[in-house]
């Protein structure tokens, strides 16, 4: 049986709101649907006077939706539950469009996707030539239904691999029109919108100063015959507002959603190109399209309305548009009849109405095995941390239990047989077996880097087995600071290629952190990484040690050592103030020389592979407070929190580099945060001196370490990527069925 569906709307661009507004009532209204609005953080950041925010508030209250407002794909994924269908106004692949594009990529295939064409010149529809400079041409979606104005045949820009998706619906302003009866009034104000943010507006020269001039001068002609005009800025760009754009004594600013301002009351309209001139066609009011002087913008999309230019042209469009409005009506009926853009309400209505019932009807076919039934192969250059860290330990229940079957293959185990075999097919050969004998149901590569990555993906194809690529640091930019032997190790070419090929070629690609996800997306074409908000999970192991702190500690390796030395003059200056303190390295990293000075007090604790055998130790070391120093750099920029959950769970006070990834966690008293050599030294002093304040610090510490970063959440978090991958596996196959 087929539960509740569920319409979602997909807010990015401040433009959407006015795009998918009619389909939220006819979701609800209309065909049963709940409605969810998924607000991206960046549109609250682009709606700088909270207009748009304020009018999804009344949406919301109108069709009884859901509002939620997210930070990361995670977060937006985790949302989509059951099915439905999911409307974007400003999906495609460009980077302005990339979360919706994102989230397309990666939904549940038990979701209908719809990208709208938001405007009547719309990348990867129907592109100026300013679009086609700024944005190149090869824009595409990764919808399954394109809701167009046009029949494909009149949209240039659409590649043909997008031409099947193409369900030709009309603009959704036509099913928000206003339809009260009205006089005309010949001594109403004129309309004029500014497109002034407009890439066509910079494309050959700056015509921005040319048309607040042209406007200006419009402004002063018509303050002469005692006429006022009416300025619109673009929703969107608010170029007039932001740029507190000084207006003549007769122009007024009407600011108000386009679906609030009846356009039929204007005597005219005049616009630079912009898909507003469709809202006055609409409103059967004489419109005029502008151009410069020079004629260098491209109107091309527009050809066979009325155009003005100087501000003499504009004032005799104005006065016969008052005197004899007919005509230009007429003639741009013509013109939407010419583009074949469907305007009657009713049938527009009738065409998105048919999506609604195919979604109402889309039954696809979902795996039915429980992802805690299933085999897991891992894939890694050995058994590292990151496995143990991020994979198994979270999964241990499940894996000691039997429930979930793991494997493990090894850079070390491939080479061995590619020494012994003697050619590339005879260790294929081998490859498959071992994989056609375990039977995975989903392969994860764990930052992986060696050889026989591509023998490995071509068996997961053949056999439709989902891939992750799962990976905890940049390895497309490890620097040199690292040291020579990893700096090596990872910028060799062949480990390089290696990391581009999983990265483009998995199903999925699970990043530890947020910005390690977004140097991904940039880094490789086509590539959309997920992330979730946990990448080191833990439990309280250790309560705090009372008493006056004597053990400080940095659990760290070799390539730690620029982290370490960026603080070494605090460490060195606490020693020498507090003579009963010392300070342990665990791990591989070296002693600095200017420690040996301190003789035992400055102990050394070899690393331990094992990481449940790592904790332990940890807990029986009993430091009191444990740093976790990064220098800033790019690559620095993508490291996980592991630091604060290990130290954490054992009971150790953190002190931590701020403005890096420890914010979060050490927020709100879990930790002490801090930039700088002076910062680091009073940090330090204050937890060795206060025991009052250290106690704290790790109690509360540790009860957000059970709230928010738990193993039974880490575990959840791993089992929803691996349901991810299957999703996306799957949708990629219906994709190529196609």
């Amino acid at each position: 049986m087929i539960g509740q569906r569920t319409a979602v709307f997909l807010m990015n661009l401040i433009q959407d709101v006015n795009v998918l507004r009619p389909l939220m009532f006819m979701a609800r209204r209309d065909f049963g649907f709940d409605v969810l609005i998924l607000m991206s953080s960046k549109f609250r950041m682009r709606d700088m006077f909270g207009i748009w925010e304020a009018e999804l508030d009344v949406l919301r209250r109108e069709t009884d939706a859901r509002v939620v407002v997210y930070e990361t794909d995670w977060e937006a994924f985790r949302e989509l539950k059951g099915s439905g269908i999911i409307f974007s106004g400003s999906e495609s692949t460009l980077q302005e469009h990339g979360a919706p594009h994102s989230l397309f990529r990666f939904a549940p295939p038990t979701f209908l996707k719809v990208t709208l064409q938001h405007g009547f010149e719309c990348v990867g529809f129907r592109q100026s030539a300013a679009h086609d400079l700024a944005y190149g041409k090869g824009v595409s979606f990764g919808a399954n239904i394109l809701c167009s104005w046009q029949p494909a045949e009149f949209q240039p820009s659409l590649a043909r691999s997008q031409w099947n998706k193409v369900h030709v619906t009309g603009p959704t302003a036509a099913l928000q029109m206003f339809t009260d009866t009205i006089s005309r009034d010949p001594a109403a104000p004129g309309l004029v919108c500014e497109n002034l943010h407009s890439v066509r507006l910079n494309a050959v020269r700056d015509l921005k100063s040319e048309f607040v001039q042209t406007f200006e001068d419009f402004c002063d002609g018509m303050d002469a015959a005692g006429k006022t005009v009416m300025l619109r800025p673009h929703p969107g760009g608010q170029y007039a507002l932001k740029n507190h754009m000084a207006l003549p004594p007769n122009a007024v600013i009407a600011n108000a959603p386009i679906y609030r301002l009846d356009m039929r009351r204007f005597a005219y309209g005049i616009s630079a190109p912009s898909s507003v001139l469709i809202d006055m066609l609409l409103a059967d009011i004489p419109t005029a399209v502008w151009r410069d002087r020079e004629s260098a913008m491209d109107t091309d999309n527009y050809a066979g309305l009325t155009e003005v230019s100087h501000a003499s042209e504009w004032l005799a469009f104005a006065q016969e548009a008052a005197n004899r409005p007919q005509p230009f009506v007429e003639l741009q009926r013509k013109f939407l009849a010419d583009q074949r853009v469907p305007v009657d309400p009713s049938e527009v209505f009738a065409r998105y109405a048919s999506i609604f019932e195919a979604a109402g009807r889309f039954e696809p076919r979902v795996r039915s095995v429980p992802v805690e039934r299933q085999r897991l192969l891992i894939v890694a250059n050995a058994h590292l941390p990151t496995v143990q860290v991020c994979i198994e330990h979270p999964l241990r229940p499940l894996i000691g239990s039997g429930q979930l079957l793991t494997e493990l293959l090894t850079e070390p185990m491939l080479r061995a047989q590619m020494q012994r075999l003697d050619s590339v097919a005879a260790v294929a050969a081998w490859i498959d077996r071992q994989l056609d004998q375990f039977r995975p149901d989903v392969l994860i590569f764990s930052r992986y880097s060696g050889p026989c990555s591509s023998e490995i993906l071509g068996w997961a194809r053949r056999n439709s087995v989902p891939v992750i690529y799962q990976i905890d640091d940049d390895l497309l930019g490890v620097p040199r600071s690292l040291g020579e032997a990893k700096f090596a190790y990872h910028n060799d070419p062949e480990r390089v290629a290696t990391v581009r090929t999983l990265l483009a070629g998995s199903d999925l690609v699970y990043a530890a952190t947020e910005a390690l996800r977004e140097r991904l997306n940039a880094a490789v074409p086509g590539v959309e990484a997920v992330t979730g908000p946990i990448n080191c999970s833990g439990r309280v192991l250790n309560a705090p040690r009372a008493g006056r702190a004597r053990v400080l500690g940095y659990v760290a390796s070799a390539d730690h050592l620029s982290n370490l030395k960026m603080v070494l003059p605090a460490i060195v200056g606490l020693l020498d103030r507090h003579v009963d303190l010392s300070f342990e390295l665990f791990g591989s990293i070296p002693v600095p020389d200017e420690l040996e000075r301190f003789g035992p007090r400055v102990r050394k604790v070899d690393p331990i592979a094992d990481y449940e055998a790592f904790l332990d130790a940890l807990c029986e070391r009993q430091w009191d407070i444990g740093i976790a120093p990064l220098v800033p750099t790019p690559f620095n920029r993508t490291k996980s929190n592991n630091k604060w959950i290990e130290y954490s769970s054992a009971g150790v006070a953190v002190i931590a580099s701020a403005n890096l990834v420890y914010d979060q966690c050490c927020a709100e008293g879990c930790g002490l945060l801090v930039d700088g050599l002076d910062e680091w030294d009073a940090a330090l002093e204050r937890l060795v001196s206060d025991e009052v304040e250290r106690l704290a610090i790790v109690r509360r510490a540790q009860r957000k370490l059970e709230s928010d970063y738990g193993l039974d959440q880490h575990r959840r978090q791993i089992l929803t990527i691996i349901e991810l991958a299957h999703q996306r596996a799957a949708a990629e196959l219906i994709e190529e069925d196609a």
